[in-house]
């Protein structure tokens, strides 16, 4: 999902506008579909790391199908050079139009370049990349929202002290979330219940800059407010790469810790772990899920987006404007949820968990 990097995780909203363009890491890349002459659609997604996406792809892919078209689908690794070639790619085969999802604002500014004299349309889906013009599938700050609503939840009226954990400093997606996040805590503060001892600014919050990785900084972070005298009793992981590092740091040792001695049989001084709130249905994260770890994610099923992107797409073909689509919701999922939602939808396998 990194402006600097956009993330990828999703919240509701639904905007499509599209860009009728007159004109690192190893990717991923497979193209499918019908030989009808309804055309080919090149489609480009940030990373196959991230699971959303994915499952974002395969539903469009078998959307365009459907419809006639074939379907040139890559994920970038989360590279912004990556993505700009392989737009430039498409472009320069010949394929009638492009969907991007771009990881960063440059990667959308590179493709336009491209295509300048190539009359191809680009369906944008993003947040609203600054008025750049997109398909909006992503609403952060409704994700944020929804996060630290069912975080209240499930701490009730008992005291509680909160660390809140946020991804890429240069992210503002990661901001919008956590500034949501911390609007939606206020009241609790202000009443007392909840005391934020850490990540109230975004600049304190945020666990990594454009070097670094979210989920292995998340992890480091996580860790280091484990160890800490005054440790937090709740965790707000803001972001799917985010959660999944949080995840990592409370179920396996740190390979970097010293062995510490074995207790006295009368030690009685375990330390609860923390309630963990995040986003996201990656494997790792519905595991834990399940198994009591996180007490629930903030999940938007990101294949719901297929039929509107399409929709966007046949009308740029056809030289038409493409009207909104449906809203995509961020629902707080718990434990007894995880078949339901997960699992009798397809999203995961029950091999997964």
């Amino acid at each position: 999902m990194t402006l600097g990097s956009i993330p990828r995780s999703f919240g509701a909203a639904a905007l499509v506008a599209v860009l009728a363009l007159t004109g690192c890491s190893a990717s991923t890349a497979r193209t499918t579909g019908t030989s009808d002459g309804a055309g080919v659609v090149g489609v480009t997604l940030p990373s196959a790391d991230d699971l959303a996406w994915v499952r974002a792809g395969d539903a469009l892919s078998a959307e365009l199908r459907d419809r006639g078209y074939r379907v040139d689908l890559q994920f970038a690794a989360a590279d912004t050079r990556t993505q700009v070639s392989q737009a430039q790619n498409m472009i320069t085969k010949g394929e009638d139009a492009v969907v991007l999802v771009p990881v960063s604002l440059d990667a959308l500014a590179a493709a336009r370049e491209a295509a300048a004299a190539e009359d191809v349309p680009v369906v944008a889906v993003a947040r609203d990349l600054d008025g750049a013009g997109a398909f909006v599938a992503v609403d952060p700050a409704e994700v944020g929202r929804a996060q630290a609503e069912a975080l209240l939840d499930d701490l009730g009226t008992a005291p509680a002290t909160v660390a809140v954990l946020a991804g890429a400093t240069e992210d503002p997606d990661a901001a919008a979330r956590h500034a949501a996040a911390i609007e939606a805590l206020a009241p609790a503060v202000a009443a007392g219940t909840v005391t934020l001892l850490a990540g109230e600014d975004f600049a304190d919050a945020a666990v990594a800059d454009e070097a670094t990785g979210v989920e292995s900084a998340a992890e480091d972070r996580a860790r280091v407010l484990a160890g800490e005298d005054e440790r937090p009793t709740a965790m707000l992981a803001l972001g799917d790469a985010v959660t999944r590092g949080v995840v990592t740091a409370l179920t396996t040792p740190d390979p970097d810790a010293s062995p510490s001695p074995s207790p006295s049989p009368d030690a009685d001084d375990a330390v609860p772990a923390p309630v963990v709130v995040g986003s996201g249905g990656d494997t790792a994260t519905v595991r834990a899920l399940r198994d009591g770890v996180v007490a629930a994610t903030a999940f938007v099923d990101t294949r719901l987006v297929a039929p509107t992107v399409a929709d966007a797409v046949a009308a740029a073909l056809a030289g038409r404007a493409p009207s909104a689509g449906p809203a995509l919701e961020a629902a707080a999922v718990r434990r007894p949820e995880v078949q339901a939602v997960f699992l009798e939808s397809g999203w995961l396998d029950a091999g997964d968990l």
